[in-house]
């Protein structure tokens, strides 16, 4: 897409995406520092189920959703197919997400399924608007493919949770919700957010670290084994059927594998040394190792002193908490800040001097959020394997103090929205182009 008014309105689409995200995920560490016992609780009670989906619908689904709106079209090369569609998914998110999770704290049921409805239904407008922009060129590249089958799996997870919430209503008897929560929640953890994850990177690292895709063998093979995990772990999980529990996690650890070994095979061609925003992001993906390790326990029922002491929770934390926020936090300091820039200063390139991409966000605080998160991720693992409620609220409160770098960054793109920073060319024809972040 070139410079022009489309190109500038897609950048503004994100941005409500992210401040809510962004929002929810200081309210939700705050809410972990209080009752740190939250990150290993089972979501048998209200309130732990809150905050899970809290988590998933408040902190990580925005934020998600705000990058695909963007990356979706520049890996397709079409323009996103309806704006409309976007923004219609935004608000329906904005109402309904906060009051489904509020229904949920208060054990209302018959609430959360309503409000369920319409979380559902703007999922459903936002899925079906990437999935034709995706398609209007079938572009099947690992990357595209993958988000693809991303979205697939979120669309299964939004099914199965809506039917979870109209069993807890007591409106869908017949159904034993133990079988279908665990296959809801890995659908959801694993195959969206994950399988988000693992696509991105096969087209940011390279893109950000001016280097070369380590191997399109590996990416398919990663894609392949992911997706085939899946699918062996939902009957698992549905009839409680053991070879496919451990041929899905068998799969799933492959997938995990391939993965690493590829971003071992793009660190060869890499150009650029990995700047702060990137070192938090790769300190997102060094999590996956112990997050693979719970889940394997949780899925397979495994114990020994030398595992999680309750595997099912330490999963859902370590993945989200362990691997997806440093993983979120790491690109949205590449990311937003770029798309300020597209928004506010891509139509003044060769009429005036702007700013550069890395003039937008304070490189001491991205700096401070890299030592803030390492820290904390090592907390999250030593409190959950231990189950230490002390640890675990200073793993929190080190990510709460790792977003706050990210609030003060954002809130500092502020007087660029309002009045970019422009100065006329002191040679005419002449103009500072930004670098790439």
């Amino acid at each position: 897409m070139t410079p022009g008014p489309n190109f500038r309105a897609q950048a503004l689409l994100s941005f409500p995406f992210f401040g809510l995200g962004l929002a929810s995920l200081l309210a939700l560490v705050a809410w972990a520092v209080r009752y740190p016992e939250l990150l290993v609780t089972p979501v048998d009670a209200f309130t732990p189920l809150a905050f899970v989906h809290l988590a998933v619908l408040g902190w990580m689904a925005p934020f998600v959703f705000g990058a695909a709106y963007q990356l979706i079209p520049v890996i397709a090369e079409v323009p996103l197919w309806s704006r409309r569609g976007a923004w219609l998914h935004f608000t329906l998110h904005l109402v309904a997400a906060p009051l489904l999770i509020r229904a949920m704290a208060r054990g209302d049921f018959s609430s959360a399924g309503l409000w369920g409805g319409l979380v559902a239904l703007g999922v459903l407008v936002g899925v079906s608007d990437l999935a034709i922009t995706a398609d209007r060129r079938s572009r099947w590249t690992p990357e595209n493919v993958g988000l693809v089958l991303a979205l697939f799996w979120l669309s299964v997870a939004v099914a199965l949770g809506a039917m979870l919430a109209l069993m807890r209503a007591g409106r869908l008897p017949g159904f034993d919700s133990a079988r279908l929560l665990p296959l809801h929640l890995t659908c959801g953890l694993v195959g969206f957010f994950l399988g988000t994850l693992f696509a991105v990177s096969f087209k940011l690292v390279p893109m950000f670290l001016l280097g070369c895709p380590g191997g399109r063998f590996r990416q398919w093979l990663t894609l392949a084994l992911l997706n085939a995990g899946l699918f062996l772990l939902a009957p698992g999980l549905l009839g409680d059927h053991r070879p496919l529990l451990l041929l899905g996690a068998a799969s799933l650890v492959g997938a995990v594998a391939a993965f690493l070994d590829e971003l071992v095979a793009m660190k060869q061609g890499w150009l650029r040394t990995p700047d702060w925003p990137m070192r938090t992001f790769f300190t997102g993906l060094a999590m996956l190792v112990p997050s693979t390790v719970a889940g394997i326990a949780a899925l397979l029922e495994l114990g020994g002193s030398w595992l999680p002491a309750r595997p099912g929770p330490a999963m859902f934390t370590l993945v989200a908490f362990g691997v997806l926020t440093p993983c979120i936090l790491g690109m949205a300091g590449k990311i937003v800040p770029f798309l300020a820039w597209q928004w506010r200063y891509s139509a003044h390139i060769g009429r005036a001097r702007v700013p550069l991409v890395t003039d937008l966000f304070q490189a001491t605080l991205l700096r401070a959020q890299f030592f803030l998160t390492v820290p904390a991720a090592a907390a999250l693992v030593a409190g959950t394997w231990l189950d230490s409620t002390p640890v675990l609220r200073a793993a929190a409160a080190g990510l709460l103090l790792a977003a706050l770098t990210q609030a003060v960054n954002i809130a500092g793109l502020v007087p660029h929205l309002v009045r970019p920073r422009v100065q006329p060319l002191a040679t005419p024809g002449t103009a500072a182009v930004p670098t790439r972040p």
